[in-house]
């Protein structure tokens, strides 16, 4: 079972086709009970227009200030009628320990690190 281990927000810009946009990512630590294994979730906010005129196809990549590159995705594709921002959530679970989370995410909280 997966338990809320940390959180945090940064910058990033979001990629697509070619092109780019700024975006305010979130970030959420979940940990496995036997606290061996977490996992990062990521999710953001992209202005639907900028999507659609970009030919969004259900996947993007964030790039973090660091460079590191994440895909984020949307289920069910998009339209017009979506609401005007829409919600994209990436995974990643190829940091185990606490140590290596933190070398990677330095935008989690130290004070909400469990």
């Amino acid at each position: 079972m997966l338990t809320f281990a940390a959180e945090g927000n940064g910058q990033g810009k979001l990629e697509l086709n070619g092109y780019s946009e700024p975006v305010a990512y979130e970030l959420v630590v979940a940990r496995e009970d036997d606290d061996n294994t977490r996992q990062v979730r990521i999710r953001l906010n992209a202005p639907r227009d900028w999507l659609l005129k970009q030919g969004f196809s259900g996947e993007a990549v964030l790039v973090r200030n660091n460079g590191a590159r994440i895909a984020v995705k949307r289920e069910g594709g998009l339209n017009v009628e979506d609401a005007i921002s829409v919600t994209l959530e990436g995974y990643d679970d190829s940091h185990v320990g606490a140590t290596d989370l933190a070398e990677a995410y330095p935008e989690l909280s130290t004070a909400n690190r469990h």
